[in-house]
């Protein structure tokens, strides 16, 4: 049996597991094949043996600089001119119908020769990226990259290669690179400004890997033998960070997803209508997909299933208007449910109860846009009376992976949509909690938005406060915690990482913020906590940093110890944490910093 020795200010005080860690973003040194994006001094000069060719028929435009948004930013963007700056899948003489053949010799029009630095024109088999160092990875980890599609899109396989021998293989994929917030280029090989164009972040799961090494990473099997496929940067995104996910249950306003029983019946009262001339098939069930996957999706007939954010009847120029009487031909009559068909106004679901904010917290969107694509403003209510907003795009809604219906309220079988998720960060509300969701302000007249699902991702709840001096790892220990804020939830657990291996320790808890450098001379580390001050030391709350250097415990928000006894905690109260913990020099133990959490 252990014996643990408090030190004696902390004694006094008192009076009569999965870990967790921050996560760690690893940027690839992928093995580019392809100079695809126009720098400053590439445009205009298409028959440049050095120099930029598309990957069909244009290209992104970085002639500004590399763009720095939510998306790009943790990803390592070529900022060069005349490099190398993407990996290629396909053929460049083949792909848009052969269309875009290398010119044999130059002549100064849209096509360009081969480049210098393209010994093959033949790229769409396997490309493999091996690395030089391998990346470790932790029990929740993903690679994600950013890719684009040329000429309708399509899907490929990304396959990595593990440092025991292990492989894994996932398909990725995104709909026709046409349209987004991007700068993009024309012309072929001209590189001349544009129209923009899009770009989609994949993830491949890697949680079943834990504490292996990713080694290699392979690009292969386009399944668009007519597209460009470009994959600009990747990450390995490792660590074990955990991340609670609140589905918020939306207040939904249209019928506009086919399920079983929905099709054939364009003028049934209470049933299916299109946001404009196509549908989402769920006819055979909800699909399983990498991109809808972490969202709640309405699977019922005859419910309402989306937030339509439009008009129907003036959507593409008003083509769809609805019918004034049944006449059984493909644009339905107002359903009943539909009370006012201008939906164009700022749609609002009011939360019976609030949905609290921890800390890296995002709204993750789940929608897709209608002729054309484009934008709209999602504002978040706080509890506080505060307001955060922020603004999501996507391309058109045509092709991609999901199933789709057309025939605007008949709903046949017709090509695929894509569905897009959208980001808005919302870490300035940490420790806030949301209170409406509201969407308004599409940039689209003629297009119909429909919002399928919202998500409310939080890394941490709660603040941090308290410097930690370095223990014998050379760091300073971190507490972190996961779970709700919600007193009726109960749902609270408490990390602390940056630790030294394999040593013991507990979790302390006080209603107020303190602090005693060295901890009256007991610690290395300093005290954070004033007033009664209680520890966690019940059957299974004495913890070991073990290998990782971490360690957590799961807590009961109606027995926090105080004194003698416990405590129930109610709405309001604020708690701050604290961990204490052997080590191996000094004075023989250290603190982390602390964190406070106010309690909804």
């Amino acid at each position: 049996m252990k014996t643990l020795h408090f030190p004696a200010v902390l004694c006094a005080a008192f009076g009569a597991v999965t870990t967790a860690s921050a996560q760690t973003v690893t940027q690839i040194p992928l093995n580019y094949n392809f100079n695809g994006i126009v720098h400053a001094g590439e445009d205009l000069l298409p028959d440049a043996p050095d120099g930029y060719r598309s990957i069909a028929d244009r290209g992104l435009n970085f002639t500004g600089g590399v763009p720095n948004d939510a998306l790009t930013a943790p990803y390592n963007l070529v900022s060069s001119a005349n490099v190398v700056d993407i990996v290629y899948l396909g053929n460049r003489n083949t792909v848009d119908s052969g269309l875009r053949i290398f010119d044999a010799v130059a002549d100064g029009d849209d096509n360009g020769i081969q480049p210098n630095w393209l010994t093959n024109v033949d790229q769409t088999g396997p490309q493999t990226t091996t690395l030089a160092t391998p990346i470790a990875i932790g029990g929740i980890s993903t690679a994600s990259f950013l890719i684009q599609i040329s000429n309708g899109g399509g899907n490929l396989d990304c396959t990595i290669g593990f440092q025991s021998g292990a492989t894994t293989t996932s398909s990725i994929g995104a709909a026709d690179w046409f349209g987004g917030p991007y700068a993009g280029t024309e012309a072929t090989d001209q590189g001349a400004p544009g129209a923009n164009l899009n770009l989609t972040e994949v993830f491949v799961d890697l949680s079943a890997f834990d504490g292996d090494a990713v080694t290699s990473i392979t690009f292969s099997n386009p399944s668009n033998g007519n597209a460009g496929y470009a994959i600009l940067a990747g990450n390995i995104n490792s660590g074990q960070t955990p991340v609670t996910v609140t589905p918020v249950p939306l207040d939904f306003n249209f019928n506009g997803i086919c399920h079983a029983g929905e099709d054939g019946n364009p003028d049934d009262p209470a049933g299916f209508r299109s946001i404009s001339d196509r549908a989402l098939d769920f006819t055979s069930g909800v699909p399983s997909n990498q991109i809808s996957d972490p969202f709640v999706l309405q699977d019922q007939a005859g419910a309402l299933d989306i937030v339509h954010l439009g008009n129907r009847n003036s959507v593409t120029n008003g083509a769809w208007t609805f019918d004034a009487a049944a006449d059984g031909d493909d644009i339905g009559i107002q359903p009943t449910w539909l009370l006012d068909v201008d939906q164009s106004v700022p749609q609002v679901t009011n939360l019976a109860t609030p949905i609290p904010v921890g800390s890296g917290a995002e709204g993750k969107v789940l929608f897709q846009i209608s002729d054309g694509g484009g934008s709209f403003d999602v504002f978040f209510s706080l509890q506080s009376g505060g307001t955060v907003f922020g603004t999501v795009s996507g391309n058109d809604w045509f092709g991609g992976t999901f199933l789709g219906r057309g025939a605007v309220d008949l709903a046949l079988p017709s090509f695929n949509l894509n569905l897009t998720v959208g980001t808005i960060d919302l870490s300035a509300a940490a420790g806030d909690s949301i209170t409406a969701v509201s969407f308004s302000n599409s940039s689209n007249s003629a297009a119909g938005v429909a919002i399928l699902a919202l998500n409310i991702e939080s890394t941490g709840l709660g603040s941090n406060y308290c410097t930690a001096t370095a223990n014998s790892s050379g760091q300073g220990g971190s507490m972190g915690a996961f779970g709700s804020a919600q007193v009726s939830v109960n749902d609270l657990t408490l990390t602390a990482s940056s630790l030294p291996p394999n040593q013991f320790g507990i979790f302390a808890v006080a209603p107020f913020e303190g602090f005693v450098p060295g901890a009256g001379g007991t610690s290395n580390g300093n005290l954070c906590l004033a007033g009664t001050i209680g520890r966690y030391v019940g059957p299974g709350q004495i913890v070991n940093s073990g290998a990782s250097g971490e360690f957590q415990i799961s807590i009961d928000l109606t027995a926090i110890p105080q004194g003698a006894g416990t405590v129930s905690t109610s709405a309001g109260q604020t708690w701050s944490f604290q961990a204490w913990f052997r080590d191996q020099v000094g004075l023989g133990s250290n603190f982390t910093d602390g964190i406070s959490i106010t309690f909804q």
